[in-house]
């Protein structure tokens, strides 16, 4: 394990060649949202935590987090295990992706944990800016020809060209060097944040491919809150802006309010 990268190992698990599934904070945060989701409706038991000083805080600075309620926790990656289907699945969740620097060394390290587990197969989730915005729709990467042949039976759309940036990419390239299973899927998103519907198709997929019991109410009733609210701040900036009259007598002449 590198020096600068520490895992600390909360459960013994005696997982059977695990699949890891990725999503971290990216492109409309789709990748994160569908991950946590099936951490939650899987009720998956937390495996690990990654800590290193390439998980800032988003300004890039060094510290700590503060939640609501005055504690207080390092930045982090956190890794869950769900083994009531096989294949077994590991999650990896965090609020940041590495700085730049650093990717390889934290990809690196976290591959060499579900290594040891006898993962040979990885799933990086994102969000993906392309030609469609219909966030129905999935695209997907493979690192082998079959896996693109089998993917295209599923409801995806195999991505052509272009470049994969930050956490995502890492992983995968990394992966396939060790002679991995890679593989990698993007809801289609216009990149406003959260994008969950575009997260709701990444967690369909997922859904159909190992056959989970995820229930899609909580996602649904979120989508329904927020396109309630995006409508209300949609109406509000069409009134335009209440100009509110004030008394002047008695203010001073250069008063800024």
């Amino acid at each position: 394990m590198p020096a600068n990268v520490k895992i600390i190992e909360l459960t013994q698990s005696s997982l059977k060649k695990p699949v890891l599934i990725q999503g971290l904070p990216g492109l409309g945060f789709v990748g994160k949202i569908a991950v946590d989701y099936l951490i939650e409706q899987l009720n998956s038991i937390k495996l690990a935590e990654l800590y290193s000083p390439h998980l800032t805080l988003p300004d890039g600075d060094v510290g700590i987090k503060v939640e609501m309620d005055g504690t207080f926790l390092l930045p982090k990656y956190e890794l869950y295990a769900y083994t009531k289907k096989s294949p077994n699945l590991i999650f990896l969740t965090g609020d940041v992706q590495p700085r730049v620097w650093g990717q390889y060394e934290v990809a690196e390290s976290v591959l060499d944990f579900v290594e040891k587990f006898g993962c040979e197969k990885i799933i990086s989730l994102g969000g993906y800016s392309g030609q469609s915005r219909d966030p129905n729709v999935v695209y997907a990467i493979a690192s082998e020809q079959d896996m693109i042949d089998e993917l295209k039976k599923l409801d995806t759309r195999i991505a052509q060209n272009g470049l994969v940036k930050g956490a995502f990419g890492v992983i995968l390239g990394l992966g396939k060097e060790r002679l991995m299973k890679c593989l990698g899927l993007l809801g289609a998103t216009r990149g406003q944040y959260p994008d969950i519907r575009a997260a709701r198709s990444l967690v369909r997929l997922l859904t159909e491919m190992y056959d989970l019991p995820i229930n899609m109410e909580g996602l649904d009733k979120e989508i329904g809150q927020m396109e309630t609210r995006m409508r209300s701040l949609r109406e509000m900036r069409q009134a335009g802006p209440v100009r509110e009259e004030r008394p002047t007598e008695g203010i001073p002449s250069r008063y800024i309010s």
